[in-house]
């Protein structure tokens, strides 16, 4: 896939952009940390293709909001969208949680982003994923960003904190 500048992703044809979501799904759908997570919750993985996903202008690399998952523009400028697949794991987490759950799940703007137990559950399934596809060092590589992001240096935290997002790595 070429590359493309934030404006030429924003511009790329809505035909194109569905393309996309869908092959990713397609792919996701026997994926073992995906099929793990919908029997979790004793829901079909087919469910999976009617999960509304779209691209957006957003602050962050993706979010799921009323059951509704926005990917960043962002993630389609560097040409390799299979790399970023990830972050539907880690939405579609939140996604499950949000339609499934009986009762309202917990926001990501509620108190420390990182010590909020969706977060991190849907964290591990990400990091789990991205272990199995690209190796226990590009998931750990993943979690390091992601604690220094947040600004954590502490380092017992930081520690305990990578141990917790690690967890499911095998």
């Amino acid at each position: 896939m070429a590359t493309f500048s934030l404006h030429e992703a924003k511009n790329l044809p809505p035909k194109f952009l569905l393309q996309l979501i869908n092959k990713a799904k397609k792919y996701l759908k026997n994926d073992k940390v995906m099929i793990k997570m919908f029997n979790a919750k004793k829901i079909n993985i087919n469910l999976l293709d009617l999960v509304p996903m779209r691209f957006g202008d957003l602050d962050v690399s993706a979010r799921t909001e009323a059951g509704i998952i926005t990917l960043n523009y962002k993630l389609l400028c560097d040409g390799d969208f299979y790399k970023d697949i990830s972050y539907l794991v880690h939405e579609v987490d939140h996604w499950l949680d949000q339609c499934f759950n009986d009762g309202p799940t917990k926001g990501s703007n509620d108190g420390n982003y990182l010590d909020n137990p969706y977060e991190q559950k849907a964290f591990q399934n990400q990091v789990e994923f991205m272990a199995n596809e690209f190796g226990e060092h590009e998931a750990e590589k993943y979690v390091d960003h992601l604690l220094k992001h947040h600004e954590i240096t502490d380092k017992k935290e930081k520690e305990e904190k990578k141990d917790e997002l690690m967890a499911k790595v095998e």
